[in-house]
């Protein structure tokens, strides 16, 4: 599959980013660490905004021959970007907006515009308004490639595709720093622009995230009971995912389940004994490897879990569990009464557990306003995202959610399916959104 590299000299902003749009991404690279790396290998290569220019241009070789060998390079808003690039020709100008805050003046305006004859598959994806707040410097109009943006009666560019060049090579250039906003958190058209970027790249290089890579899922063994040690509709359900389920004993747990994607483990289990199981478990998670588990803990044998605690049972609705943030579509298909097995509330879930740092809680359980988490999703931290999640379930088995409609029983499905597709995807940014 093509890939894509992200670029950092290690700014928070920088990361933060990387790690909202890690699902569109396939490597981090920090840039004192380009020479080990075989730019050949990725279809495109992003400098982020705000790059420290002494750690970029050491690397002014590497990158440019990237290009003349075929590869896209983009760079946002890096000091001294001419003086890197040898493969175009450009002139940067310390060029800067005449009222910064004009966006909180009456009738405001901005000086870019962009060209009117412009026909550019940047715009099929890219809203216009969500290119203007403010820029650093431009590009002199000598150029010859294709200005996207430029400044209101000047010459100047403020983003430029140099698209064909000699080798097949392709430089994409702004000095707009939408990575930097984002970061930080304000500028709401800087955040807005990554969103419609990032799809904007992935059409460019032919890329669908959707497409999920054939993955194997080992259901763990806990109980004696045949209807919970192998349910006998679970596998069906799978069927035309691309997933393969398999089950295995606990006692003790083989060495093939550890070699696969996705480890469930239903509940009703030992929780001494898991205790012996718990290094070998985070460590399966910080490899990549993803975990759902039904528990109402009682001992934390896993060190980012929280005791379960239940919710008053009156009034009767407490029990009721309300799906708030589904960044995943673990939850999909699951209708507002997915929770009551039989129609009974309570069954799926009577409490919750506190959340672990940078967790995000997936559905509430209580009274409406207290956002007690049923489900939660956490990931082991890792500087590129690499760590795989945990899906926590404080109630019964879920395999049996929900018990009607058409998606009968396939919850757990769902959840396998959601994780393998936003396995890039990192949690503690995962339900970042931008409000209008």
């Amino acid at each position: 599959m093509k890939k894509i590299a992200y670029v950092t000299t290690g700014t928070s902003a920088q990361l933060i980013s990387y790690w909202d749009y890690a699902h569109y991404m396939d490597q981090l690279i920090y840039a004192d660490d380009l020479p080990n790396f075989n730019l050949a290998e990725f279809d495109a290569v992003i400098l982020s905004c705000h790059g420290h220019s002494d750690r970029i241009l050491p690397h002014k070789k590497q990158l440019n021959e990237y290009v003349r060998n075929g590869g896209f390079l983009l760079i946002f808003a890096l000091n001294n970007v001419d003086k890197l690039l040898d493969v175009v020709d450009i002139e940067w100008v310390d060029s800067k907006i005449k009222d910064w805050l004009w966006w909180t003046k009456p009738g405001g305006k901005i000086e870019l515009y962009v060209p009117d004859n412009i026909n550019h598959s940047f715009f099929d994806y890219v809203k216009p308004e969500n290119l203007r707040w403010h820029w650093h410097g431009s590009f002199k109009g000598n150029h010859n490639g294709t200005t996207l943006l430029g400044i209101e009666d000047t010459d100047e560019s403020v983003i430029v595709d140099f698209d064909n060049l000699e080798g097949g090579g392709r430089v994409f250039i702004t000095t707009l720093d939408p990575h930097s906003h984002n970061g930080q958190r304000f500028m709401p058209a800087a955040m807005k622009l990554l969103q419609e970027f990032y799809p904007w790249i992935h059409n460019e290089l032919g890329i669908d995230r959707n497409q999920i890579n054939p993955f194997k899922v080992a259901y763990l063994q806990t109980t004696s009971f045949d209807s919970e040690n192998k349910p006998s509709y679970l596998a069906k359900t799978f069927e035309g995912t691309g997933g393969q389920i398999e089950y295995y004993g606990v006692r003790p747990i083989p060495d093939e389940v550890w070699d696969c994607d996705i480890i469930y483990y239903p509940g009703l289990g030992d929780n001494i004994y898991m205790q012996r199981y718990s290094d070998r478990m985070m460590e399966y998670v910080k490899n990549g490897g993803q975990l759902i588990l039904n528990i109402e803990v009682a001992i934390c044998w896993l060190p980012f879990l929280k005791p379960f605690q239940t919710v008053p049972p009156t009034p009767y609705t407490n029990l009721k569990v309300r799906i708030e943030n589904d960044p995943f579509e673990f939850f999909k298909n699951m209708p507002d009464d997915f929770d009551g097995w039989s129609g009974i509330l309570g069954q799926y879930s009577r409490g919750f557990t506190q959340l672990p740092e940078n967790a995000i809680g997936l559905t509430s359980i209580g009274a409406e306003n207290a956002k007690n988490s049923a489900d939660y999703i956490w990931q082991y931290p890792t500087l590129d995202g690499s760590g795989g999640k945990v899906f926590v379930h404080n109630g019964d088995n879920m395999v049996r959610y929900p018990d009607h409609g058409e998606h009968k029983e396939c919850l757990v499905r769902d959840i396998c399916v959601g994780l393998m597709k936003y396995r890039r995807a990192v949690v503690p940014f995962a339900g970042v959104q931008v409000k209008e």
